[in-house]
Order: structure tokens, then sequence, then C-alpha cells
């Protein structure tokens, strides 16, 4: 095996050459990635046409630097088919038309949009399979804390305890395990603000074609804040994000609702105002629907 072939197999990018041309191609080399993705050795898929592994393949693909849609035909899985996005470059100097195939699969990323279509999904990210945290998407425009994950964190750790994190891994392990969506209700540390959230989350994992797990997709479709003792107080701006996030409601659209100018409702988010007006307070409380002392005891 030579450098190039070597360096070639193993790039995590899932890439496959395919050679002729219109109705008359087929994969000539593919890398482990595109083996692995497509569940089908580099030996069985040397000669096969594209349709073959592609539903919705069309030859146009090689004439095009286009990106092109298409899904694993299901045949090759149990589960549902992969969403998947090609991009094909004619390959120069070649003794037949032959063109690199690149391949990215945006199943995960084709679910969290589809859950975040019904607007009620306030973050959302993708695990990897060492359940590291590799993508975050922010969905609600104003967050409680500036940024609940950091991609590429070692662990869980930096987030939850150690007694949470234990319960959360098995209950992804086990969704992995069984292929099925689930939810669950987990508590963070103490974050920003000194806030403690409680999230609803719902995730599902996805796959390789070769059944491995590929990922762990995640929504937030809930939050709550929590003291440490229920006389503990919590402070009023921090309250006031919460209840706002879980109407889904960014400043814009409160001060809309309410009158009140923006630029007083960035100041009580903030903090810059403690306790604002009687007539503040009761506007607030009713588009938030909730008593004015629920945020302002």
């Amino acid at each position: 095996m030579t450098l190039t072939t070597a360096v070639f197999q193993n790039l995590k990018t899932p890439l496959a050459v395919v050679v002729g041309q219109d109705d008359d191609c087929h994969f000539n080399l593919a890398n482990k990635a595109f083996s692995r993705l497509v569940g089908c050795s580099g030996d069985v898929l040397e000669g096969l046409p594209p349709d073959r592994v592609f539903s919705e393949w069309s030859s146009s693909a090689l004439r095009s630097d286009d990106r092109h849609e298409t899904s694993l035909l299901r045949s090759w899985s149990d589960d549902d088919p992969l969403r998947l996005v090609l991009t094909c470059e004619a390959i120069a100097g070649a003794d037949e038309p032959a063109f690199l195939l690149t391949v990215e699969d945006i199943s995960a990323k084709s679910w969290i949009d589809r859950m975040a279509a019904s607007g009620q999904v306030l973050l959302s990210g993708i695990l990897n399979e060492r359940l590291v945290v590799e993508r975050y998407y922010k969905h609600y425009p104003a967050p409680v804390v500036d940024r609940l994950f950091s991609v590429e964190e070692e662990s869980l750790s930096q987030f939850f305890h150690d007694s949470e994190r234990e319960r959360i891994l098995a209950s992804l392990k086990h969704a992995a395990l069984h292929r099925r969506t689930e939810h669950l209700i987990v508590h963070t540390k103490r974050l920003a603000e000194s806030v403690q959230l409680e999230l609803q989350i719902t995730y599902r994992p996805f796959f390789h074609g070769d059944g491995t797990l590929k990922c762990i997709a995640f929504i937030a479709t809930d939050i709550r804040s929590l003291a440490e003792t229920e006389a503990a107080a919590l402070d009023p701006s921090v309250t006031l994000k919460v209840l706002m996030a879980r109407k889904y409601m960014s400043a814009q659209q409160l001060s809309s609702a309410t009158g009140i100018s923006l630029q007083t409702i960035s100041k009580l988010r903030n903090g810059k105002i403690g306790r604002p007006q009687r007539q503040t307070t009761l506007l607030i409380a009713k588009a938030l629907e909730v008593a004015p002392q629920d945020i302002w005891p």
C-alpha cells in the first residue's frame, strides 16, 4: 500500500472514486469511512453502480459541482435511511472519466431541523460516538446563560454532577442499544449567574450503514430554574430569563406584548433594574402568565 493510498483510506471524510459517465458509471475505490457509512466493504462496492447505494442518485451529479441531497437505500439498514449530501469533483489526468465523491451525513441535523420547525426547541446539539458534544445549536434568541455547552469537552461532568452524569450516560447508552428516541429530565450544575437548570431533553441515536453508533442528537424543549432549597430566592433577572425561555419569547416579543420599551426589558433581563414599577411588573407577569411575585418576590 502506497502512502497516498494509506492516507486516502484513513481520512475521516467518506470518499469514493466513481469512474465512467452518465448511466455507465460505477465505484472504483472507496475509503474506510465511506464503507462504514454505507455498510458495505470496498471489495463489494467495486464495480457497483451508485444507484445501488443511493436512493436518489442521478448521473447529473457527476456533471455538476453542486451539492446533491440523497438518502442511503433502505435495504442497507434496518433504520430510517440516512440523509446524505453528495459532492462530485472531476479527477484531472485520469485514463477514463473519474470523479471524487465526497459524502456528508446530515441525518442528525435533519432530525433536529424537523423538531425545531415546531418552534418548541430551545437548544440542540450532537454528541459523537464518544458522547462528547461536537455540535451545538441555539434556537431560542436569548438564552438563560451565554452558553450551556462547550464543544469538545472531555466529558459531561463539565455540566452535570457525577451522580447525574452517570444516569445520563446510562440512558444514552440504553437508547443507542435499543435504537430508539427517548426523553429525560436532567439537572445541571450551578452555571453562570449561579443558576441551576432543569432541562427536558429528547434525544435520538443515529448509526452508520454498518450498524455502529455514529452520534446522538438531542433537543431541549423545556427549561426551569432550580433553587438549592425551597426558601432560596433566585435573582429576578434569572427568573425572568427562564420564564421568557419557557414561553419561547424574545425580548422584542415581550416588548411588543407589553408595550414596555425594549431598553427596559433588556435592563430587567441583565439585572440593571432590580425591581420595576408596579405597572411594569403587572404587564410582564400577565404576558408570561405568572403572578408578579413569581418574578419579583
